[in-house]
């Protein structure tokens, strides 16, 4: 047999032991890579947990969605309806305000006239008053003037007895 190198039998020895701390470092870079992959699957898992529970929400926002968008065409309708309600309401009192700007310009009207007759009944009571005075002052001239015929009768009575 032949001798072995010293060397080469310290370097046995060495290469085990690297080869040891190779596959110790490779099992704690397998454990590592292991464990991150777990870690990884749970994040994954927590993920999914939490985008089924957010697509549950969306759910549940459009269905309040389209419950709101419902109420806000039956409340668009009602709007629409109560608007054309009184634009109706908005003509029926222009028609009745024209109606009394008419009946107003008529009792105007009969204002005016009533208050014609009442200057005309004035002049009247007026000229009737001014016509009672010259009456009276007929009546008055028309006992002078039987005054006057007596005193002329008597006179002639008079005459006659002589």
């Amino acid at each position: 047999m032949k001798k072995k190198n010293a060397k080469q039998i310290s370097n046995r020895p060495k290469a085990a032991v690297l080869k040891d701390k190779g596959l110790k470092d490779t099992e704690k870079q397998i454990k590592t890579f292991t464990t991150s992959l777990s870690s990884l699957v749970k994040s994954f898992d927590a993920v999914t947990k939490k985008i089924d529970a957010l697509g549950k929400r969306v759910e549940v926002v459009e269905k309040i969605s389209a419950s709101s968008e419902k109420t806000l065409q039956a409340n668009k309708k009602h709007m629409e309806s109560a608007v054309k309600n009184y634009l109706e309401v908005g003509k029926r009192i222009e028609s009745g305000v024209k109606e009394l700007m008419i009946k107003a310009k008529g009792i105007d009207d009969v204002a005016k006239k009533v208050n014609s007759i009442e200057k005309n009944l004035e002049a009247l009571k007026s000229r009737m008053d001014t016509m009672g005075d010259v009456i009276s002052d007929m009546e008055d001239t028309n006992e002078d003037v039987l005054d006057i015929a007596e005193q002329i009768q008597d006179s002639m009575e008079e005459d006659e007895s002589y």
